[in-house]
């Protein structure tokens, strides 16, 4: 099986902290739809498998509007295989839903005849339940507009769910992050994806905390708001299934769960990745101006041994189920690329150190972070990878 991620780069105004590629051109769907479709015919036999999940993120895609989402379904339907496909995601806020520019028939939120194949499932970015915080990050709802959505979405017979938060805010208190949670909750969401708020260069965020104007919140409060949330989701019965993602049982995103797992996908839009399943990752240049003529400008990447070993560790290890112990046997038998002496003396002496300060753990042989490591997540990867 494999996946299709489209990147629709369309939002209505920026996030103060986000760094991904996006623009506020949206009167530029016509045009954005043409493209994607001569892209879609020229790329349709890069997948060798049938599509399993679909994915429509941003940006914001909700803002591309209902009829140009339907022309890119429809468009899918011809070019690839969707016999299998069970999950269609569309990333939204919790505004588009307000407004009443979705329409909804048939408990489906495409206008006309349903199709085939079309959205089953919605991520929707909450970011917090407390309107003080929504401002400071420059969202453009509150926290009756998420209340109303999510009543609208259950209306409409979406009954697969996903709210994004933030944590490590600044003025975020841990009452304040606690009362968040609890929030949401209220909403009974299939999934709950949860992220430490991290500033990035070129972003207003940056600029204003390097001014001083802003302060994000101390490590030591980051670390106890994670905890936090881990125990409450776990006692309302989610599981913690990777390190940002929690899901009630029968719930995890298949779409995300491929990229953990080295499932071939196809990335179509501009600054879309693709890979191959193998060797090959490839992108387009995140672009809209030069995609909407039709140029993506790819760029490929092909992976070594090396490479290929790195992100499984990178991957795996964000993951519950972790990578078996097997892997770390065989590595050194791998071609063309071994371990020197030098490397498999550190790679073992790093995993033992691991395990004596409870970081990891062994579980039917497959190796995993333990609660403890869960903290330091990115700290016990770093240990486990090569440099070659």
């Amino acid at each position: 099986m494999s996946g299709i991620y489209i990147h629709i780069p369309f939002c209505a105004s920026r996030c103060i902290y986000c760094d991904f590629y996006s623009t506020t051109l949206r009167n530029k769907g016509p045009q954005f739809v043409e493209a994607l479709v001569r892209e879609m015919a020229e790329r349709k036999d890069f997948l060798h498998e049938p599509v399993r999940t679909i994915y429509l993120g941003g940006g914001t895609p909700s803002q591309l509007g209902p009829s140009y989402i339907r022309a890119i379904l429809e468009v899918l339907e011809k070019n690839f295989d969707l016999s299998n496909c069970e999950e269609i995601t569309m990333e939204a806020n919790p505004e588009d839903f307000v407004d009443g520019s979705w329409p909804f028939f048939e408990g489906r939120f495409l206008p006309g005849n349903p199709l085939p194949h079309t959205i089953n499932r919605i991520s929707m970015g909450v970011q917090s339940m407390v309107d003080s915080e929504l401002k400071i990050l420059r969202r453009r709802h509150d926290s009756t507009h998420i209340r109303i959505a999510v009543k609208r979405l259950r209306e409409a017979n979406i009954n697969n769910i996903s709210l994004d938060l933030m944590y490590g805010l600044p003025t975020q208190t841990l009452a304040s992050w606690e009362y968040s949670i609890d929030e949401l909750l209220k909403l009974q969401p299939q999934h709950i994806s949860a992220y430490n708020l991290s500033i990035e260069e070129g972003t207003p965020l940056h600029d204003l905390v390097h001014k001083g104007e802003l302060t994000p919140c101390d490590d030591e409060t980051c670390l106890a708001m994670a905890a936090l949330l881990r125990k409450k989701l776990k006692a309302a019965g989610y599981e913690q299934y990777e390190i940002s993602n929690y899901a009630l049982p029968g719930y995890h995103s298949h779409h995300n769960s491929s990229y953990w797992n080295h499932t071939p996908y196809l990335g179509l839009g501009p600054g879309a990745h693709s890979y191959d399943g193998h060797r090959q990752r490839s992108w387009n240049t995140p672009d809209v101006q030069t995609y909407l003529r039709g140029q993506r400008n790819e760029e490929v990447e092909i992976l070594s041994d090396l490479d290929l070993y790195n992100e499984r560790i990178m991957l795996g290890l964000r993951t519950a189920s972790g990578i078996p112990m097997s892997y770390f046997d065989t590595l050194n038998d791998a071609e063309p690329y071994t371990l020197n002496s030098n490397q498999e003396s550190d790679l073992n002496n790093n995993l033992s150190s691991l395990l004596d300060r409870h970081l990891v753990q062994i579980q039917n042989n497959r190796l995993s972070l333990s609660a403890s490591g869960l903290a330091l997540a990115d700290e016990v990867i770093r240990e486990l990878m090569i440099v070659g």
